[in-house]
C-alpha cells in the first residue's frame, strides 16, 4: 500500500486522467452555456461531446508514444486500445 503514492509519478497516467477531467468539466461548461444552468447529470449520461473516454485514451496513446517511442509495441497496444474504445 506504500507504493500507491508512487502512482502519481507516472506522468503519462496523470496527464491522461487530467485530459479526462478536462473533458468532463467541458461538458458542464457546455451545459451551462446551452441551458443557462449547471447540470451534473451530464457527467453520468452516456455519449455526448467532448468524450471523456476518447480524451483519456488518445492522451494515453500519445503519452506512451512520446515516452516509449512511436515504433514501440507499447504504443501499438495503446493505439489499438484507443481505437477500440473510440469505436
Amino acid at each position: 500500500m506504500q507504493d500507491f503514492g508512487k502512482i502519481l509519478d507516472n506522468h503519462v497516467l496523470v496527464v491522461a486522467l487530467l485530459a479526462c477531467l478536462m473533458a468532463q468539466l467541458s461538458k458542464i461548461i457546455v451545459e451551462l452555456v446551452r441551458h443557462g444552468k449547471v447540470s451534473l447529470r451530464v457527467l453520468t449520461t452516456t455519449g455526448g461531446m467532448p468524450s471523456a473516454h476518447s480524451a483519456l485514451v488518445t492522451c494515453l496513446a500519445a503519452g506512451v508514444g512520446q515516452t516509449v517511442g512511436w515504433a514501440s509495441p507499447e504504443f501499438a497496444i495503446a493505439t489499438i486500445f484507443a481505437i477500440i474504445v473510440m469505436y
